[in-house]
């Protein structure tokens, strides 16, 4: 029993790396790695940061004006991120069907 609980206990835990992550999370970084508030973003068509709604959104959920203005570390961050994202965009004709009731 006694060496049971000293292997559990023999657990490494890296302090640098918790740190890094809560001290990422409040920033642009954190940010464009949540994946649901950028998905959110895409889909509602409004910019992460400066929340304005744009016709167009990237992949990061960015306007262009706030992709331009990031730091290259904050663009290197957003671009890895949104290498793992597929956007579809379906375009669809509804004057098809009116033509065909009248």
């Amino acid at each position: 029993m006694k060496y049971n609980n000293q292997k559990k206990s023999n657990k490494v835990v890296h302090i640098g790396k918790i740190r890094k992550e809560k001290e990422e999370k409040g920033s642009i970084i954190g940010l464009l790695r949540d994946t649901r508030k950028v998905t959110l973003a895409i889909q509602n068509k409004t910019c992460l940061i400066c929340h304005t709604k744009k016709l167009c959104v990237n992949k990061t959920g960015l306007c262009a004006a706030c992709y331009n203005n990031l730091s290259p570390k904050e663009k290197k961050g957003a671009d890895k991120e949104a290498q793992h994202k597929i956007v579809e965009i379906k375009v669809t004709d509804d004057r098809w069907e009116d033509s065909e009731d009248t």
